[in-house]
């Protein structure tokens, strides 16, 4: 009876978070497959609309940490819902927008309210349950991180298919709607506190270097690299980066705390946990691209395969629950890991005349490995995490988290890039696939380096 009133009170926090992190996952990732007829709507170039996507994640990025301290400072519920609020009719601006520059202004908004609903949602969440709990509330919210990048494609295109382009961004009216009666009813009334007085200097540090890094990573993931442009945004970035670093080391009130980066646990988040995730992130940018520029197939034949990976993705999620339960989660994601390593570098080698049943069953196996490789580092994140710093905690995790979705796709273009200008079209993808088992490769250090118990706390 106990767990039966446990699982009511998580389940519907978790379902909202999740919930609003798919919305916010899915509309960074459709907008580029929609870019081309966006594109002949404005007039414009395709690649004019990259400016778009980067804009929406710098805002996101760069937001996340002074969220934290409103959050501290005002409540949850106040800014969980100003953040769907804002993402809502930012949304419906983006779908009335005319040329460009409303578009760019209305995405710039739309990250400024991903930037609150997200990080708030999962910070109730992570508020509202104990050790105990925290494996089951993780795995009902984890599931956009892997679903939203496979979706994006299929959803885009059977809209534009069937309808017009600015259906992308009206599907989020209804839900945004449907997310602020949800929450009004479900959200615990956890009050602000007196926070610290801003760290205004932190702020403009973090904002300003995170911003540069962002805009760099996204150069770097353009069709053609201008490296006049992009190197002197990473020069700055990090010029920046170094002394706000050492200021919110050294600061009393610092806007992030560092400190929560000496939890072992937590640590691995940020090190492992972020080449993991631009591993895992990257195949779902290179499988469309192998199956349709390589293979030379249609959209549509390439979406039905990409199905088998979303499929596993989702079906594997019965599975971590339990194995978390059961086993400890170092062994859990060594063994994840040395299994995704060879799968992924099958993916480079895919043939186009090989059986459809056997590709699909390769691309179920690979999607239900990521799934759970996922879903064991975002539980494991907060296993040691005490309340009382779990604001900056999280506000580091989800910084995290945003900033492997841009590596990721940076990474595989270079790799691309790199691998066509040395190896030639035929095995561009295959050098691409053997940088991201590199990437697999050197997360390994970190974990093994983990004590047999760790994440104990949150089995028990």
């Amino acid at each position: 009876m106990a767990k039966s009133r446990d699982r009511q009170e998580i389940g519907p926090v978790a379902f909202l978070v999740a919930g609003l992190m798919f919305m916010e996952f899915l509309d960074g990732y459709i907008v580029p497959t929609a870019a081309p007829t966006i594109a002949r709507s404005f007039h414009i170039l395709s690649a004019q609309l990259g400016i778009c996507v980067t804009t929406y994640m710098v805002a996101i990025v760069v937001l996340i940490p002074l969220s934290a301290w409103m959050t501290d400072r005002f409540g949850v519920r106040l800014i969980l819902f100003a953040g769907i609020s804002i993402f809502t009719l930012a949304s419906l601006g983006c779908a009335l927008s005319t040329n460009l520059f409303e578009l760019t202004f209305m995405r710039i908004l739309q990250g400024v309210g991903a930037a609150t609903m997200v990080p708030v949602g999962r910070l109730i969440l992570m508020r509202s349950v104990d050790k105990g709990q925290v494996i089951r509330a993780i795995s009902y919210s984890v599931w956009p991180a892997l679903v939203a990048p496979v979706v994006a494609p299929v959803l885009s295109g059977f809209i534009i298919a069937h309808s017009s382009w600015h259906w992308i961004f009206l599907v989020n009216i209804p839900i945004g709607v449907l997310a602020l009666i949800a929450g009004w009813m479900i959200v615990p009334k956890l009050p602000g506190s007196q926070a610290e007085k801003l760290d205004w200097l932190g702020l403009y540090g973090s904002a300003t270097s995170l911003g540069l890094l962002v805009f760099g990573a996204a150069n770097l993931g353009a069709p053609h690299i201008n490296i006049l442009a992009t190197l002197p945004l990473f020069l700055l970035g990090i010029g920046i980066g170094v002394p706000t670093i050492l200021h919110l080391r050294s600061a009393q009130d610092p806007l992030i705390d560092l400190k929560v980066l000496t939890i072992q646990t937590f640590h691995l988040n940020s090190t492992s946990g972020l080449l993991f995730r631009v591993a895992q992130n990257s195949a779902p940018f290179l499988l469309p691209l192998l199956f349709q520029d390589k293979f030379g197939w249609s959209a549509e034949r390439a979406g039905s395969m990409l199905f088998f990976y979303l499929l596993g993705n989702l079906s594997f999620k019965s599975f971590t629950t339990p194995l978390m339960k059961r086993f400890a989660f170092k062994p859990l994601i060594l063994l994840v890991t040395f299994i995704s390593a060879p799968l992924t570098f099958l993916l480079g080698f895919l043939p186009a005349s090989l059986p459809t049943f056997w590709m699909a069953a390769l691309l179920l196996l690979t999607g239900g490995i990521r799934s759970l490789g996922m879903t064991l580092y975002n539980t494991i994140t907060f296993a040691d995490t005490d309340q009382m710093v779990m604001s900056h905690a999280n506000t580091i995790a989800n910084m995290v988290q945003q900033l492997s979705t841009v590596i990721a796709v940076a990474v595989a273009v270079v790799a691309l890039n790199i691998g066509r200008a040395s190896f030639g079209l035929a095995n561009q993808f295959t050098f691409a696939f053997c940088i991201v088992v590199g990437a697999l490769a050197l997360s390994l250090p970190n974990v093994l380096r983990l004590p047999s118990d760790a994440g104990q706390s949150l089995r028990n």
